[in-house]
């Protein structure tokens, strides 16, 4: 990190009581008394105009859904998912134009796809929980990875792995969704609607065909890459995602 993006990140860039205090020389200044541009740093001319992340646009969309008594907690949820990524150290990254798939864990990071498109704030959280545990799973917990570290050959135990690791990341981000709702109290009947999962989502478990024949799919067009000759050591050597790759935001 540089030291001009150091002293962003330690003075940050903000207003306080009606002052913006600049994020490059430390300068504060009322935003009444700002003139024509407010963020602008008489001192240094450094642009302090507040930069919305893309967890701030998700979060923004989802905001009318949240009755006036309790749009005070999304930056409650904002600060919860920002605390739990920082404190953890993952690389969560950013897809705004995906249909092929919500999520995907890589070697490198952890991508959410098309965000503004999920149904639900429920939906978004779950999704940003369930790719994480699969970070936790085989970095932490030293699961194996069921698409490089099993026969490609041996479907049925590969799949085994696979499904095993699935049931367990969805549980976890369900219970992750649970949690803020408690931390933040939110009541239950409101909870319900706010952060109502997809139907898919609900009944994950049970999925357990559908989950089945597209891994197969996926196994069988890695076979394919492999079998050509061209590089597959992770999931991002995939064409569905390495065409993504240089498109990635980070998500805060």
């Amino acid at each position: 990190m540089c030291v001009r993006d150091l002293i962003k990140k330690l003075i940050s860039e903000e207003i306080k009581d009606g002052k913006v205090i600049c994020s490059n020389c430390g300068w504060s200044w009322k935003v009444s008394e700002g003139g024509k541009d407010p963020y602008i740093c008489h001192k240094c001319g450094y642009d302090n105009k507040p930069v919305s992340s893309n967890l701030d646009r998700v979060l923004d969309k989802f905001e009318s859904n949240f009755p006036l008594d309790l749009k005070n907690r999304i930056p409650l949820i904002k600060k919860f998912v920002e605390n739990y990524i920082k404190k953890s150290g993952y690389n969560v990254k950013f897809l705004n134009a995906c249909t092929t798939y919500s999520g995907v864990r890589t070697k490198d990071q952890v991508i959410i796809c098309s965000p503004n498109h999920m149904a639900s704030l429920g939906d978004f959280l779950y999704t940003i929980f369930h790719e994480i545990r699969h970070e936790q799973q085989i970095s932490e917990i030293k699961m194996q990875n069921p698409l490089t570290d099993f026969d490609l050959e041996d479907f049925e135990r590969l799949y085994k792995q696979y499904w095993e690791m699935e049931l367990d990341a969805d549980q976890f981000a369900k219970n992750m969704v649970g949690k803020i709702v408690s931390k933040l109290q939110i009541p239950i009947d409101q909870a319900k609607n706010i952060f109502k999962l997809s139907e898919f989502i609900r009944n994950y478990p049970q999925a357990s065909s559908f989950v089945k024949m597209n891994l197969q799919q996926i196994i069988n067009s890695i076979k394919q890459i492999k079998s050509s000759g061209a590089k597959f050591d992770d999931i991002q050597d995939h064409p569905m995602v390495s065409a993504y790759l240089k498109k990635l935001e980070n998500l805060i």
